[in-house]
């Protein structure tokens, strides 16, 4: 149960970090995107291993790894509205099904 509540806490609170990512971002924000943006991406890597200890990802997750490929080569050639776009239209429906998918279960 304990687990399932962290799980949960850390699940909205990526999901708000990415909203506040898009919004600072869309807004010229950048230095607070950019906060906002490493701390999503840290609790997505800590819901990611969490998730692979306790459940099956294959089936959620196929397509969240490409796309972090895809955001990793907008970051290194600093193309904020690539990143924003993807951030907005793709990594965010992935992560609001995935998280939904392991809620179900």
């Amino acid at each position: 149960m304990e687990a399932s509540t962290s799980f949960k806490k850390r699940s909205d609170r990526l999901q708000k970090a990415l909203l506040c990512t898009i919004e600072d971002f869309r807004k010229g924000n950048d230095h607070l995107a950019l906060d906002n943006f490493l701390n999503s991406m840290d609790d997505l890597e800590n819901l990611l291993e969490y998730q692979q200890y306790v459940g099956d990802l294959r089936r959620k997750i196929d397509r969240i790894p490409p796309t972090l490929q895809t955001l990793h080569d907008y970051v290194k050639n600093q193309d904020v509205i690539g990143i924003t776009d993807l951030l907005e239209f793709t990594l965010y429906p992935l992560i609001e099904a995935w998280i939904e998918g392991c809620d179900e279960e």
